[in-house]
C-alpha cells in the first residue's frame, strides 16, 4: 500500500533549531521542503562537505591495506553520537594519510622524470665524449638529434660529418659542419624528419648519466617503499575513518537541512512531508526537546509534489525492489507490489522449474540475509530470490525437473511415478503452452479489473465498462467459441459469440467518446478494436514461461548426459579410476549445475519482471512517484542505532 502523507508545518525558536533537527533526523520521519530564505550558512555547508570529501578520500587510500570485513559480515550498530564524536581525531589521522600520499605522489613523479630522461639518453650510450662538449663554435655548427631509420639514406651525400649511434626505429645522430654550410643543411635535415636533442645541465658521458639516474631511481623507490609501508601501517585506522565519515555525512545532511528552513532573528519555519503513521512519533520526539514550538499536520493539496512511501507485510515487502526497478507509483494511485507479487512468485518458479535449483537458491539467499543482513535494494533483491527459490521447489515438482533428472525417473516404481510432474514441458509442449497462456489471461484480466476498479473509484463508470471490462468480455467470448471443439455444449460457443459481439459493439460505439463528432467517435472506436492484435501478442509473451522452463530441464539433462553417461563411463573397468572419476565428475557436475542455475536465475528474474512491467503494469499502473527522502542517518559503513 501507499502510505498516506501529511504536510508538516513547524515554527520554533532559533535556539532550539539544532536540537529539533537532530530529533527529526534520529527517526527519519520528515522530508524537508525548501523555503525561500535560508537560515544556515552555505559557507559552513561547504566546510562540512569538504570534511566529508577528505575523510572519504583518506579511507579509500587505506582500503587496500585494511582488513576486509567480508561479504557476509553485517554492519556494526553504532550510536550517532559515537560517530560524530570521533570526527576530530579522525581528521588528524586524515592529515597524516594525506601527507604520506603527497610524498608518495611526489617521489613517484620524480622517479618518472628520471626514467624518461634515462630513456632519452639510451641511444647515446655509446658516445664517449661528455655531453657538455656537444656545442657549436664560432666556425663550426655541432647538433645532436634523432632521425628515423628509413631517412638515413638521405644524409649520405651531405656536406657534414655524421656520427651514428644506437636506437631501433630512430637513430641518434651527431652532426658537425661548417657554419656557412648550415643554412643549406638545415632544410634537408628537417625534410628527413630530424629532431634536435639537447642535454641541458648534464655533464659527463651518457653512460655515466644513465648509471647516476639508475642509482637515484633506486633511492627514490626505496624511499617510496618506506612511505608505502608507513601508509600500510595506518590501515588499522580505516575503520575509525569510515565511522567518522558516516558521522560527517550525518552532520553535513543536518546542516543542509537548515538551508531548507525559513527564519527570522528569533524563530525558524520548517515545512516538510511526514508519513501519517509517524505523526505521533514526531510529536513525541519534539515534545522531548521543547514545548515552545507550533506543529501542524495537514492533508496534501491538489498539485503538491507528494513523495511516495510503500508499506507492505513481510511476505510482500521484498517485491518492492522489483517495483522500484520499474518506478514508484504516483502518490494517490495504486501500489502494484502486493498485486503482482503472487504472479511474480508463480512465474519465477515455473521459469526456473528445477526443485534442486530452488533449494540451493532459497538456502543461499536465506544464508546471505541471515549473515550479511543487507538493507535497501540489496536486501529486497535477496528476499525476492529467497521467495523465488521457494516457488521453484514446488513448481519444479509440478512442471519441471530435479537437477536435470525427470521426476518419473526419480519416482520410478512408486505410486508417484505417474503423478509428477503434472505437465511435462518436454513431452507435452502444447499442454504447457495452454497452462502458460491461461495464467497469462488470468494475469491480464486481473490487471483489467484493477484498472476498472480505479475508474469506478474516480466515478468513471463508462471508462470502467468501455475501456476495461468490455475487453474482458471480448477475449472471454472468443475463447468460448472453441467450446464445441472441447466437447462442451454448442450453446456455450453461442453465448461466447454473443458476448464478444456485444462487447465489441460497446467498444466500437463508445471507445472514441472523447471525439466531438459522430464520425470521429466511430473511427476512434473502430481503431480501438485493433487492440485485439496487441492482446494476442501479450498472450504469446507468456510463452517465455514455457521456453525458460523447458530450457532449464533440457540443459540440465544435457549436463547430466555429458558428465555421467559419457565422461564417467570412460572411467569404468578400473576400480581406482572409477573412484577418481566419480570425484572429478561430481565436482564438474556440481560446478556446471551451479553455473546453469546462476544464468537461469538471472534470466528468470528479468523475464518475470518484464511480464509484470509490460503485460500487467501497462494496463493500470500509474508510474512517476518520487521517493520519500527524509532527513535521517545515511551511514554507509555502519548501521546507526
Amino acid at each position: 500500500m501507499i502510505v498516506p502523507m501529511k504536510r508538516l508545518t513547524l515554527v520554533g525558536l532559533k535556539a532550539d533549531q539544532e536540537q529539533i533537527l537532530s530529533a527529526l533526523q534520529s527517526i527519519s520521519a520528515v522530508q524537508l521542503i525548501s523555503a525561500e530564505e535560508t537560515a544556515a550558512s552555505e559557507g559552513e555547508l561547504s566546510r562540512l562537505e569538504a570534511r566529508v570529501q577528505r575523510l572519504d578520500s583518506a579511507q579509500s587510500l587505506l582500503k587496500p591495506y585494511a582488513k576486509s570485513a567480508g561479504l557476509l559480515t553485517p554492519k556494526a550498530e553504532v550510536a550517532a553520537e559515537e560517530l560524530t564524536g570521533g570526527i576530530e581525531s579522525s581528521l588528524e589521522i586524515c592529515s597524516d594519510v594525506e601527507a604520506l600520499d603527497r610524498e608518495i605522489s611526489l617521489s613517484r613523479g620524480e622517479a618518472d622524470k628520471r626514467r624518461a630522461l634515462m630513456e632519452s639518453l639510451r641511444p647515446w650510450e655509446e658516445l664517449t665524449d661528455g655531453l657538455e662538449t656537444i656545442r657549436s663554435t664560432h666556425n663550426a655548427r655541432v647538433v645532436a638529434g634523432m632521425l628515423p631509420v628509413e631517412s638515413l639514406a638521405q644524409l649520405e651525400e651531405i656536406n657534414a660529418a655524421v656520427q651514428i649511434f644506437g636506437g631501433e626505429k630512430e637513430k641518434a645522430l651527431l652532426i658537425a659542419c661548417h657554419e656557412s654550410d648550415w643554412a643549406e643543411l638545415a632544410p634537408i635535415l628537417r625534410a628527413a624528419g630530424f629532431q634536435d636533442t639537447a642535454f641541458p645541465g648534464l655533464t659527463g658521458t651518457a653512460a655515466e648519466n644513465i648509471a647516476r639516474l639508475e642509482k637515484e631511481i633506486a633511492e627514490i623507490e626505496q624511499k617510496q617503499k618506506e612511505l608505502t609501508e608507513q601508509l600500510a601501517a595506518m590501515g588499522a585506522h580505516r575503520d575509525a575513518l569510515c565511522r567518522a565519515l558516516d558521522g560527517a555525512v550525518i552532520e553535513r545532511d543536518r546542516e543542509a537541512g537548515k538551508l531548507e528552513l525559513g527564519s527570522t532573528d528569533a524563530t525558524f519555519l520548517l515545512s516538510g512531508w511526514a508519513r501519517a503513521d509517524q505523526t505521533d512519533e514526531i510529536l513525541e520526539k519534539l515534545s522531548a526537546v521543547t514545548d515552545a514550538c507550533y506543529v501542524d499536520f495537514t492533508d496534501p493539496q491538489e498539485g503538491d509534489a507528494v513523495p511516495t512511501v510503500l508499506k507492505n507485510n513481510k511476505l510482500v515487502k521484498p517485491f518492492e525492489a522489483v517495483t522500484n526497478l520499474y518506478s514508484l507509483p504516483a502518490y494517490g494511485s495504486v501500489d502494484g507490489t502486493p498485486l503482482m507479487a503472487p504472479f511474480y512468485f508463480i512465474f519465477f518458479g515455473m521459469m526456473l522449474s528445477d526443485s534442486v535449483y530452488g533449494i540451493v537458491l532459497a538456502l543461499g539467499a536465506w544464508f546471505f540475509l541471515k549473515k550479511a543482513k543487507p538493507t535497501g535494494m540489496m536486501g529486497g533483491l535477496a528476499g525476492v530470490l529467497l521467495m523465488g527459490g521457494i516457488s521453484t521447489i514446488f513448481m519444479g515438482l509440478l512442471f519441471g525437473t530435479c537437477a536435470g533428472v525427470s521426476w518419473p525417473v526419480i519416482f520410478k516404481g512408486t505410486a508417484l511415478e505417474t503423478v509428477f510432474p503434472l505437465v511435462d514441458s518436454s513431452t507435452e509442449p502444447i499442454a504447457m503452452l495452454v497452462v502458460c497462456a491461461g495464467l497469462g489471461l488470468v494475469h491480464m484480466f486481473y490487471a483489467m479489473f484493477i484498472a476498472a476498479g480505479n475508474c469506478i473509484k474516480n466515478g468513471d463508470w463508462v471508462g470502467a465498462i468501455v475501456d476495461h471490462l468490455s475487453w474482458v468480455c471480448i477475449i472471454t467470448g472468443l475463447l468460448l467459441l472453441a467450446a464445441p471443439m472441447l466437447g462442451l455444449p454448442a450453446i456455450v460457443g453461442t453465448i461466447g459469440k454473443v458476448m464478444a459481439i456485444a462487447a465489441a459493439a460497446v467498444v466500437f460505439l463508445f471507445a472514441g467518446r472523447a471525439k466531438k463528432n459522430i464520425a470521429g467517435r466511430l473511427l476512434g472506436g473502430a481503431g480501438k478494436l485493433y487492440d485485439i492484435a496487441s492482446w494476442l501478442s501479450d498472450v504469446l509473451s507468456y510463452a517465455r514461461i514455457f521456453a525458460l522452463g523447458l530450457s532449464t530441464g533440457v540443459i540440465g539433462l544435457v549436463l547430466n548426459t555429458l558428465c555421467w553417461d559419457m565422461l564417467f563411463a570412460s572411467f569404468k573397468g578400473n576400480p581406482i579410476l572409477m573412484i577418481v572419476g566419480f570425484v572429478i565428475v561430481t565436482a564438474l557436475s556440481v560446478a556446471l549445475h551451479l553455473f546453469m542455475m546462476a544464468i537461469s536465475t538471472l534470466g528468470c528474474f528479468v523475464h518475470t519482471a518484464r511480464l509484470q512491467y509490460v503485460e500487467f503494469f501497462g494496463k493500470f499502473y500509474e508510474a512517476g512517484g518520487k521517493a520519500f527522502n527524509p532527513l535521517g542517518y545515511k551511514a554507509k559503513h555502519v548501521k546507526v542505532k
